[in-house]
């Protein structure tokens, strides 16, 4: 069909509502994904042929960077959770200390205590290896179920359990980590719940 065969047609004769609010969805996702350069001539489209006005426009474009942003903030928070995981189980402590503000709190079944300097007490004491089987995460706060099996200092194993560790990352380090016996303490301090799994 030509475009002069389209002018003498109405709107309905050439797409259906359906059909009109799909591409009109897809034209929007689309601009929110463009750079600026390219972004004109859809944001044209969009105003004078699908009636969007630019008030819109600009609050689906605000709302999408902001989710971006939580996203990104996000998995940035789940990858130093893991790294730090990585690193304990080893008993890497220089690149523990990396990945870990000089003034951590560290709370665990015998009280808390502050400060990066105790870390490797902390992991000596317990003598644990952990292994992830489910993530809740959200923004900076990370809770990781994890099957933990703890080892005497001759290798035999001590105790095997499931734990749930806590841990909120700010500034790319671990500036909070905890660890329970349940989940729902763990729910209870960090704020999250079952609808921040990840998949």
């Amino acid at each position: 069909m030509s475009y002069a065969e389209i002018k003498t047609k109405t709107v309905e004769k050439v797409i259906s509502e359906e059909q009109f609010y799909t591409l009109k969805e897809s034209l929007v996702q689309s601009y929110l994904f463009m750079d600026e350069f390219n972004k004109q001539e859809v944001k044209e489209l969009l105003l004078y042929v699908f009636n969007i006005n630019e008030q819109e426009l600009i609050e689906r474009s605000s709302s999408f960077l902001k989710h971006k942003s939580e996203r990104a903030t996000q998995t940035f928070t789940i990858e130093i959770a893991e790294q730090w995981v990585e690193k304990s189980n080893i008993k890497d402590i220089p690149s523990l200390l990396g990945l870990t503000h000089t003034n951590i709190e560290i709370i665990g079944p015998k009280g808390s205590v502050s400060g990066s300097h105790h870390l490797a007490d902390w992991l000596d004491r317990a003598n644990l290896k952990l292994v992830t089987v489910n993530r809740f995460a959200k923004g900076h706060d990370i809770v990781l179920e994890q099957k933990g099996t703890w080892y005497e200092d001759n290798g035999e194993i001590r105790g095997q359990a499931t734990v749930y560790t806590y841990m909120r990352v700010t500034g790319g380090k671990v500036a909070f980590i905890a660890r329970y016996d349940n989940k729902i303490e763990a729910f209870h301090m960090s704020g999250l719940n079952e609808e921040n799994i990840i998949n």
